[in-house]
């Protein structure tokens, strides 16, 4: 390489560079404090169970509601799903030191999606996107609580 061949950047390029590291830094540090999308807001759930799932030593799995109400043990067969949806907020209930008996919440949204929240830690997992098949099991936990509601309806 010879003299004429500098290996120094350009200036513009370097100054542009470092502008456009120190925007990155900034908007990450400033996008924290901006405003952040909207919850889902309570007005568009129509329904809402809250269950407790207890594994049973053949693998089934048992849905109790709050009041106590047993409503129909989901078999091992059928549980898989189920089993790995509770195995991964198990897991985040552990790391947050939250109460492992807390009940879950069933909702179902007015746009007919379903969604399952750990109550115990805030962790909200859409169902749907899980495919119809694997929302189905919960899909029928919500059809027994909403039945189980109607008939201690006033």
């Amino acid at each position: 390489m010879t003299a004429e061949h500098s290996q120094d950047l350009p200036k513009p390029l370097l100054v542009s560079a470092g502008l456009l590291i120190l925007l990155a830094v900034s908007l990450v540090i400033v996008g924290d404090e901006l405003p952040q999308a909207a919850p889902l807001s309570e007005d568009i759930v129509v329904s809402s169970h809250d269950i407790r799932l207890r594994t049973l030593e053949d693998g089934a799995i048992q849905p109790v509601l709050v009041d106590g109400t047993r409503l129909p043990a989901i078999k091992a067969e059928q549980a898989g799903f189920v089993s790995g949806v509770m195995r991964g907020l198990s897991r985040g209930r552990k790391l947050a030191g939250s109460d492992p008996d807390a009940p879950y919440r069933l909702a179902r949204l007015r746009d007919g999606r379903l969604l399952l929240t750990d109550t115990a830690t805030g962790t909200t997992i859409n169902l749907d996107v899980f495919g119809t098949d694997n929302a189905k099991t919960f899909a029928a936990l919500w059809e027994q609580g909403e039945a189980r509601a109607e008939r201690v309806a006033p």
